[in-house]
């Protein structure tokens, strides 16, 4: 044979050993193959379509910070930044969409279906493909696979965990620890529901080791009896802690109400919240000195053979000293500290020391137990941590917020119980309705569990080790545990059942299995099994038939009605078919073991099921996406949002040909609506504070919290259409929460009756059952509920209750209006709102018809720098004795004038507090002044940010206040005006904070009123002020258009108890300030700066005449005015800003 000829075959066999190892694909690898594909297919397609839901917005949104270059810092609030990664990654490389942010999720999914197969090793062949496919088609997991949130994602971490631990008990291999590490680092950077994994998984190795502890032989008792004197104390402290922590706000209330007495007795010895303080230490101490006496005893018992022969304490080691530095909230909350104050230094350091401290306690440890292995370990944890919290070193705050922040948000959000579900959600609502399949299989697995007792700590037959690890055991324990934990915290939330589903999947999986492995499938072949198993399928189905009608609405032999003759006749048929069915199954059974017919029988119902679960999956992801009918969501996104959305982009593009329509939103709608706008370049979030402003934005969106403050802004300018927004499922199971049986327990009493004793465990019990009761006795309401459980259909359910649960009627929802002007509706909209030719209003000066001409008889001033000459002044005031005083705004001075407009004197100069130079009595533009009673003069010092008050003849006598925001007593911003009233009480129009501050004479603070908004009461851009001679106070309240009059109701307490609207002062820019006097005879002026007019009103705000309107320098004309100061003898002086001059008038008042 040629050398050629021997390569070739060498080749021709490598290629074929090559085929046969890789390309053999055997029925059970086919199977797998179509499971992924299924998997990849139903997570990836149509991510597009379903709405954002609240919370899925803010994911999205702060991701899109991320990717947009804005960086990211941790809020506990949105749970890890593992997720906001991982998103933004996907916009980079996707593009921003709905689509897009979903894609990790679905991506993590098919992951987690993938991982699964890796556990056939311990689940068999036939309980990894049940596994396998429960995890495809599980409604949960199909449903959040595709939704944007921490569960997708952490699904596989916790697989990868339970690997981990399983291969390390096989083989020791120190790389397993790694993978651990890396589990858990991912877990805890992605969502707080690593401390409920890892706590179980502590939990279970704990116990284990602690058992196996037991069981072994000591060298000296004496150490054995220090080892469990050492556990005892440890789970005092541990169950003490628990209580402490858990027991005021554990299950809602539900579970601890019937433990009320012992919970009160508990809480009155210290146990709960700040006053816990005591027993909070002692718990510490107990837990702490029994590791420490526990530690001792096994290290004098057994030395170096800890680091050989006990895997779980090598596992116990690696988990432990990783979690231990995140657990500084859980001793902080014991010692009666809040985790989350950084107020202060004290408070600051002391969480920095805890975790310090924790950080050398996890690294002694380690050292101890090898510290290679450790350190590796230590370095792959805290390297992911580190990344990923400090979103990759660009926010150092983000690792106290992760070390500390989650666990202490979590601790608070539990107290908080959001949501307010009832104990029982997970396992009679949300298991039921859609994880029932994993819930048989797992009952199915405790069954066999405990028959079969399998010793999962016996050694496989080829492992070189003495012990292996108790994997059924295992998933039972996460099962039970998980079921407990979920419905004992205070949140419970819908999609916190994926937490619950995957250990029961896969303990489920094990379970049916093992059912599935011991079916002999020959015997099916050989005998007339699958005849016999297709006539007990139609027997069942009979049956089911005839059951169906007794449970119906029309049971039979009720009557001889048409519709009663026809149930009478079809409960016969099914009966008569079902007897036959069994005759012939009896005939063809012969020679058939019971044992066969009953395997058949549970084939097929779990054949059943597990088509219902495809069912329920595919309507809840694919049908029913956006229908609060499903009670797999919570706050839910509507339809409703892409509907709106879909007309603001047809809107936006007919208008600007583009996204820059101007559209304006509030708090209430902000969440999705923050997402969607995000590529609108003119879009104004105006959050609970409407203000005419609004009428400028065709668009304005609001949600139904907030209509009652923009309706009458704009109802009669714009056309409004109504949607649902957000809705929650149906919570009428919530009437079994012992809150709600309490309340009906109270409804209940006789108004004349004793006061109620505490509802106790036994009346609550009966109560609840008589909520029960008519599901068994109406068969009406068995036949709603089935069609809820089978079609999420409410409308039987809905006639039963007497309510309409049509989804346009749907409670509870939260519902929003788009609101569009009619000039824009008029010129683009098609939706049939408006006539095909519309004519917009003609808008009519309502002032028009007693606007008069009047010229002046005394003008003042004029452009200049020299004593009695003005820049731009903007206010005046009148003294006691008639004096004139005027702000000279540019000039930075104030000019006193007699009565006929003499120059007297003037003071001030320029001063300002930004650069250090604002000397008292120097000014940085005043623009408004004030007299007091006894002739002082109070200057607004605007850009100064401060009040001066001087003598009658400008000496200066103090000042107050200082640059600021907010309602900081002596902060202002741009204060514009300042009145005096007959106490000597000062207003300071705070015009940049929107509120009203009043000091007394000397400049103390008094109260203040206002703050920013449209509501009565409130103050968006106060700018004059007076006091009318009934003591009441009128401000210009600019960007409302109106005027508000606030009275004294009690000491240093101001109510709104008027209002009038002002056709005028339409713009926003910064000349646009008018200011008012109120004169004799009860009477208000106001000016109307870009109007060039004066007007007038009653104090009840009845118009009565106004002069001006036209632009010019004449003596009826004005350019911009702004102050305004009533005088005796019906003189009305009038600041002409812009044409820099005072002028007076005597108009003939009605």
């Amino acid at each position: 044979m040629t050398e050629e000829a021997i390569s070739s075959n060498e080749e021709q066999s490598w290629l074929d050993r090559t085929l046969k190892r890789n390309l053999r694909i055997d029925l059970e690898v086919a199977v797998y193959i179509l499971l992924l594909c299924v998997a990849v297919f139903s997570r990836f397609y149509d991510l597009e379509t379903r709405v954002m839901s609240h919370d899925e917005s803010l994911h999205t949104q702060f991701s899109w910070y991320l990717a947009e270059g804005r960086g990211f810092s941790h809020d506990p609030l949105m749970h890890g930044t593992f997720q906001m990664h991982v998103v933004s990654l996907s916009y980079f490389l996707f593009g921003v969409s709905d689509a897009s942010a979903r894609i990790p999720a679905a991506f993590f999914g098919v992951i987690a279906i993938g991982l699964v197969i890796l556990f056939r090793k311990w689940l068999g062949r036939w309980g990894t493909l049940a596994a396998t496919a429960m995890m495809v088609f599980s409604p949960y997991m199909l449903y959040y696979d595709r939704y944007v949130r921490n569960e997708a994602l952490v699904v596989p971490m916790a697989l990868l965990m339970f690997y981990a631990v399983f291969r390390y008990f096989e083989d020791r291999e120190a790389k397993w620890l790694y993978l651990l590490a890396a589990s858990l680092a991912l877990h805890f950077t992605t969502k707080e529901t690593a401390f409920i994994y890892t706590a179980q998984l502590l939990g279970f190795l704990g116990g284990f080791f602690a058992v196996r502890m037991l069981r072994m032989t000591w060298k000296q008792s004496i150490q054995k009896i220090g080892f469990f004197a050492g556990l005892i104390t440890t789970a005092m402290g541990g169950g003490l802690a628990v209580g402490i922590l858990f027991g005021e706000w554990g299950s809602s209330g539900e579970i601890t109400n019937a433990l009320e007495p012992t919970i009160e007795g508990a809480v009155s010895m210290g146990v709960g919240a700040a006053s816990s303080f005591p027993l909070g230490a002692v718990s510490l101490v107990l837990a702490i000195f029994g590791l420490t006496l526990m530690a001792v005893t096994l290290v004098l018992a057994f030395g170096k053979r800890l680091r050989t022969e006990f895997p779980e304490l090598d596992l116990l080691v690696i988990v432990g000293t990783v979690t231990l530095p995140q657990l500084a909230a859980l001793p902080a909350n014991l010692l009666g500290w809040d985790p989350l104050d950084y107020s202060s230094f004290s408070s600051l350091g002391r969480t920095i020391i805890l975790v310090a401290s924790l950080l050398l306690i996890s690294a002694a440890i380690g050292a101890l137990w090898d510290w290679r292995k450790w350190l590796i370990a230590a370095g792959v944890f805290f390297g992911i941590f580190i990344v990923f919290y400090t979103t990759l070193f660009t926010n150092d705050d983000g690792l106290a917020s992760g070390l500390v922040g989650s666990l202490g948000y979590w601790f608070d959000q539990h107290g908080v119980e959001r949501g307010g579900q009832p104990w029982y959600y997970y396992l009679f609502v949300q298991i039921p309705i859609y994880e029932y399949l994993p819930a048989i299989g797992s009952i199915m697995a405790f069954v066999y569990w405990i028959r079969l007792r399998p010793d999962d700590q016996d050694p496989d037959p080829g492992s070189r080790f003495a012990v292996s690890f108790p994997v059924i055991g295992f998933l039972g324990f996460m099962t039970i545990t998980s079921l407990m934990l979920y419905s004992f915290f205070g949140e419970k939330m819908p999609w916190l059942t994926v937490h619950i589903a995957l250990p029961m999947i896969l303990f489920g999986g094990w379970g049916i299995g093992q059912f599935l492995e011991r079916i002999n499938w020959q015997n099916f072949k050989k005998q007339r099994s699958w005849l016999v198993l297709l006539l007990t399928l139609l027997m069942l189905l009979a049956l089911l038939r005839a059951m169906g009608g007794v449970l119906g609405e029309t049971p039979p032999f009720q009557g001889s009605q048409l519709d009663q003759l026809r149930a009478t006749t079809g409960f016969i048929v099914a009966i008569a078919f079902a007897i036959g069915a069994a005759i012939a199954i009896r005939q063809l059974s012969e020679g058939i073991s019971f044992r066969i017919i009953a395997s058949m029988g549970s084939v097929f119902l779990l054949g059943v099921f597990f088509m219902l679960t495809i069912r329920t999956g595919f309507r809840a992801a694919f049908v029913n996406y956006d229908d609060a009918t499903e009670y797999l969501v919570y706050a839910h996104s509507a339809t409703g949002v892409k509907t709106v959305m879909d007309q603001v982009e047809d809107l936006s593009i007919r208008t600007t040909d583009g996204l820059g329509i101007q559209v304006a939103f509030d708090d209430d709608v902000s969440w999705p609506l923050n997402w969607y706008l995000r590529d609108y370049t003119s879009q104004y979030f105006y959050g609970a504070n409407p203000t005419r402003e609004l009428l400028n934005y065709p668009l304005v969106l609001v949600g139904d919290n907030n209509w009652h403050l923009v309706e009458p802004l704009l109802a009669d300018r714009f056309f409004s259409f109504e949607y649902i927004r957000m809705w929650w499922p149906n919570q009428d199971f919530w009437n079994l929460k012992w809150s709600a049986i309490d309340a009906e327990r109270s409804r209940d009493q006789l108004p004349d009756s004793e006061p109620l004793s505490p509802m106790g465990t036994t009346e609550y019990l009966s109560r609840v059952w008589a909520h029960i009761k008519p599901f068994f006795t109406d068969s009406t309401l068995r036949s709603a509920v089935w069609k809820i459980w089978l079609d999420r259909d409410f409308t039987e359910y809905a006639t039963w209750v007497g309510r309409d649960m049509s989804l346009a009627r749907w409670t509870p929802s939260d519902r929003m209006r788009l609101y569009i002007r009619k000039d824009i509706a008029a010129q683009v909209w098609d939706y049939g709102v408006t006539p095909a030719s519309f004519t917009p209003p003609i808008i009519e000066d309502p002032y028009a018809d007693s606007i008069i001409e009047l010229g002046a008889d005394l003008v003042i001033g004029g452009e200049g720098l020299s004593p009695g000459e003005l820049f731009h002044p903007r206010d005046m005031t009148i003294g006691p004795d008639g004096t004139l005083y005027v702000a000279d705004t540019l000039n930075h001075r104030i000019q006193m004038f007699s009565p006929e407009g003499q120059i007297l004197t003037t003071w001030g100069g320029f001063g300002d507090s930004q650069t250090g130079g604002a000397e008292d009595g120097t000014f940085n533009e005043p623009w408004g002044l004030g007299v007091a009673p006894n002739g002082n003069v109070y200057v607004a010092d605007t850009w100064n940010h401060r009040i001066q008050w001087f003598s009658p003849d400008g000496t200066f006598l103090g000042s107050f206040g200082q640059e600021g925001l907010g309602d900081e007593p002596y902060s202002f911003w741009g204060p514009r005006d300042v009145a005096v009233d007959s106490q000597g009480r000062v207003y300071v129009a705070d015009t940049g904070n929107k509120r009203v501050k009043v000091f007394d004479s000397e400049g103390n603070f008094v109260t203040q009123f206002g703050g920013p908004g449209y509501l009565p009461g409130l103050l968006d851009e106060p700018v004059g002020i007076t006091i009318g001679s009934d003591d009441r106070i009128y401000v210009a309240d600019t960007w409302n258009q109106r005027i508000q009059v606030f009275a004294e109701i009690s000491p240093q307490s101001f109510d709104a108890v008027q209002e009038w609207s002002v056709d005028a002062w339409y713009g926003q820019s910064l000349d646009n300030k008018p200011y008012l006097d109120a004169g004799p005879g009860n009477i208000i002026c106001t000016t109307d700066p870009e109007g060039f007019r004066v007007l007038c009103f009653t104090y009840e705000g009845e118009f009565l005449l106004g002069w001006g309107g036209v632009f010019g320098q004449a003596e009826h004309q004005f350019s911009l005015i702004s102050g305004i100061a009533l005088g005796p003898e019906g003189k009305v002086w009038v600041i002409d800003s812009s044409n820099h001059r005072a002028m007076r008038f005597i108009p003939a008042f009605p």
